[in-house]
């Protein structure tokens, strides 16, 4: 008798109540990264904090993002949802009350990917920085497809600024060309194939 009562109560809950806001929730915790770091994080037009940022986000469709720091270009994306698998159990033992009350709810959503790294570009003219390796950083990250085409190719202009960042004498220019080549073919990630350049050749 008493078991039967428990599975009543139970029933009751889920014909009131959405199952996927009852499995998981409303909102979703998500993970925000950004190179430089300090980058304001907005989710919906709500400041959520500056990166790196771990924080509790309501879940629902079409919600803008955006990364803000002074000095970089504003960079805005659409956070990416799919169909939380618990709606469509929420249809089988809610009926139509329980999907509806997902649907109002966001809990119909989750977020995928659940975390999110961008790469900001400068917005002021390339070299106004004052560290040589922050100068490496900002040309990788901004001409990246450009930079890593003419190390295939042999060289060209954005080329020869990361060389002479890194101090190479004319003589030895098409040597360190392959070289950094291979390292770019190695590193898929601008950020790391900046770093491994700084370290490599040991530029301040």
């Amino acid at each position: 008798m008493k078991s039967h009562l428990i599975l009543a109560v139970l029933a009751a809950m889920l014909l009131t109540s959405g199952c996927a806001s009852i499995v998981t929730g409303t909102d979703q915790k998500l993970t925000f990264n950004s190179e430089p770091d300090e980058a304001t994080v907005t989710v919906a037009g709500r400041v959520l904090g500056k990166t790196p940022l771990t924080v509790q986000v309501d879940k629902g469709s079409n919600q803008a993002i955006t990364f803000e720091k002074e000095g970089y270009k504003t960079h805005t994306a659409q956070l990416s949802t799919t169909t939380n698998p618990w709606f469509f159990g929420n249809i089988v033992f809610g009926g139509l009350v329980g999907s509806t009350t997902d649907g109002v709810s966001g809990a119909i959503h989750e977020f995928s990917p659940d975390q999110y790294f961008v790469t900001l570009r400068p917005d002021t003219p390339i070299g106004v920085s004052t560290s040589n390796p922050r100068r490496i950083k900002e040309l990788l990250i901004a001409f990246s497809g450009e930079i890593r085409h003419q190390l295939a190719t042999g060289g060209g202009e954005k080329v020869d600024s990361i060389l002479r960042l890194i101090g190479v004498d004319e003589s030895e220019e098409q040597t360190t060309i392959k070289a950094l080549n291979q390292l770019a073919l190695n590193n898929d990630n601008d950020l790391t194939l900046a770093q491994s350049i700084i370290d490599i050749y040991d530029v301040k």
